[in-house]
């Protein structure tokens, strides 16, 4: 089995959650929305550790948890779709981004067979 941290999606979901956090720290309107900002941080975090966590199940499981990371990945651009509208922050590249993740993680889900060396 290789390594969780070659995983494409797992690199992109880590480079994400970093442009999330940057996302609010650069807007401080954004930082003082504590429930918003902590429900996408937390959805952000879930879909690189849901990765992680299903990486050394069995081959049913793991694609459970790429799963719950696709949706988590969808719950992001919808908070993204809040910001851009509460807050009036051009979100709309980033959303992209997390489309972009989502597709790609299913893909990988698609992609996985029993006897995979993921």
């Amino acid at each position: 089995m290789g390594k969780m941290e070659k995983l494409r999606i797992y690199q992109k979901a880590l480079q994400l959650v970093s442009e999330i956090y940057v996302l609010i720290r650069k807007n401080p309107g954004l930082f003082k929305d504590f429930s918003l900002c902590d429900q996408i941080k937390r959805a952000s975090v879930s879909i690189v550790a849901n990765i992680a966590e299903g990486y050394m199940r069995s081959y049913k499981h793991f694609k459970n948890y790429l799963q719950i990371s696709s949706g988590s990945a969808n719950e992001v651009v919808s908070l993204l779709q809040i910001i851009n509208l509460i807050h009036k922050t051009d979100t709309v590249e980033l959303q992209n981004s997390f489309k972009l993740l989502g597709r790609q993680i299913n893909a990988f889900s698609r992609s996985l067979r029993p006897t995979t060396d993921y």
